[in-house]
């Protein structure tokens, strides 16, 4: 077991609070992928659940002066084949400067390199969305990318730069397979039946058509594309579902926009875009 899963998502994308939802689905057993061994550290997922579990979300990490970084060692079966999730506590912030310099520091491209799979979080309605005047306008920020004001980054182009540092560093799996990304975009709960039904691939499609146009042309890394809501409803503007939430708890709450055919479905196993992408 020598490749890992590296998480990666810009400001505000969800990737700490997925972790905490993950976290409780593992040790629940009851998805795909359970843990196969305990972490020598798990304070900081729990006090994410424990945030989750009070009907709110973790504090965005790019205000912690502390860096915890977590990994869990997963399995479908008992006894089955293994992988290892790393989860680098690089804030999003950082995502975005290693964008703007062109550069990754070296433990980190490291760790880039020893994984075969990857997660990248965007999310619905993000108040840390840069969006230009127009996506020709993004497409030439992103062809000169560094001559820009980093605040003005586009989401996108930001998004476009994180899956080339994949593409250039990703290992194969270990059977010759090409390398998987799972791009998850968050906060799914908060679309209409409208765009649910047709999907997470059609919202990147209008959103951010440069990602999705550079997600399509990837000739070297398998893409499964999830929504997903990690407390299964919006806490913060629909109080009815919030107190349902908070009276019937964390577990069983949540759920991943999975593809089914032609039309799109809540499956409650929140572990999924892992278990895609450790080749379940």
């Amino acid at each position: 077991m020598s490749r890992s899963i590296i998480l990666l998502g810009g400001p505000d994308s969800g990737k700490t609070n997925y972790i905490g939802r993950l976290w409780r689905a593992l040790e629940d057993g009851t998805g795909a992928l359970h843990t196969a061994e305990q972490p020598e550290d798990i304070n900081f997922v729990l006090e994410v659940t424990d945030h989750l579990f009070q009907g709110g979300f973790a504090p965005r990490s790019e205000h912690s002066d502390v860096r915890r970084d977590f990994e869990v060692v997963v399995a479908a079966t008992k006894g089955g084949a293994r992988s290892r999730v790393v989860v680098p506590d690089i804030s999003g912030e950082l995502w975005r400067n290693a964008v703007i310099d062109n550069e990754i520091a070296p433990d980190w491209m490291a760790e880039l390199r020893r994984a075969d799979a990857a997660l990248l979080f965007v999310r619905v309605g993000s108040d840390q969305d840069v969006r230009p005047l127009d996506w020709v306008t993004s497409r030439k920020m992103l062809e000169r990318l560094g001559d820009e004001d980093d605040q003005g980054l586009p989401t996108q182009v930001m998004l476009c730069e994180l899956i080339r540092f994949l593409e250039s560093s990703l290992a194969n799996r270990e059977d010759g397979g090409p390398p998987r990304l799972s791009v998850v975009v968050t906060a799914w709960d908060r679309v209409d039946a409208e765009k649910f039904e047709r999907g997470p691939v059609a919202y990147l499609e209008h959103e951010y058509p440069l990602v999705a146009g550079r997600l399509a042309d990837l000739q070297d890394i398998n893409v499964q594309i999830f929504g997903l809501s990690v407390v299964g409803g919006d806490l913060k503007h629909d109080l009815a579902y919030r107190q349902t939430f908070l009276e019937a708890g964390l577990d069983g709450q949540g759920w991943v926009a999975v593809r089914d055919g032609d039309e799109w479905r809540k499956d409650s196993d929140v572990t999924l875009p892992i278990a895609w992408a450790v080749g379940l």
